[in-house]
C-alpha cells in the first residue's frame, strides 16, 4: 500500500489547537503543563474515562476529539512531529489526519486510537507509547514508511 502525505488546512490546524483546549479541561491539565504530564492524564482518563452527570456522551466528539489533539499537541511538542494528512492509494484512497515524525516514518492517528480504546474498552498505550519514545525505545523504522506506532505498542503485563 502506498501513502502519501498533504498539507492540513490552517482552519483545520486551528481547530485542532481548540480543541486541545477543550482535552486539557477534559484531562484536567492546561496546555502548558509539560507533556509528560499532560500524556499522563489523557491516558488516565481514556483508561478510567469519567461519567457525565448530564446524561449521554459521545465518545467522538466529547473525548476522542478534545483528548486526540491534546496528546498530538504533546507529540509536536515533546518530538517535533507534524500534524498532516495522509491518503492511503489502493484502499479506496481514503484519508485520515494524524501526528508524524519528521521523516514520516511513524505515524500515530491520536483521534482514531483514543476512539478505539473508548468504544471497546481497549488497553490504553498512550502513556507506554510516548515513554518508549522518550527513552528511545522505538526501533528504528524506514523513512517514508509512516509506520503506526500505536499498532505496536503493547503492555506485556496489563495494567492494573
Amino acid at each position: 500500500m502506498s501513502v502519501s502525505d498533504y498539507t492540513v488546512e490552517p482552519h483545520i490546524l486551528a481547530g485542532i489547537n481548540d480543541s486541545a483546549d477543550e482535552g486539557a479541561a477534559l484531562a484536567d491539565v492546561t496546555t502548558d503543563d509539560p507533556p509528560l504530564k499532560i500524556v499522563t492524564a489523557i491516558n488516565t482518563f481514556v483508561s478510567k474515562p469519567r461519567t457525565r452527570s448530564s446524561g449521554h456522551v459521545d465518545n467522538w466528539l466529547d473525548r476522542a476529539l478534545p483528548l486526540g489533539s491534546l496528546w498530538g499537541q504533546q507529540m509536536v511538542r515533546q518530538f517535533n512531529w507534524e500534524w498532516s494528512g495522509v491518503v492511503f492509494q489502493g484502499r479506496g484512497d481514503t484519508k485520515a489526519i494524524g501526528v508524524f515524525s519528521k521523516d514520516r516514518s511513524l505515524a500515530i492517528y491520536p483521534w482514531h486510537f483514543v476512539f478505539g480504546c473508548l468504544e471497546n474498552n481497549a488497553t490504553v498505550t498512550i502513556l507506554l507509547s510516548f515513554n518508549m519514545l522518550l527513552a528511545g525505545k522505538i526501533p528504528a523504522q524506514k523513512q517514508g514508511d509512516y509506520v503506526n506506532l500505536m499498532d505496536h505498542v503493547h503492555h506485556i503485563i496489563p495494567p492494573g
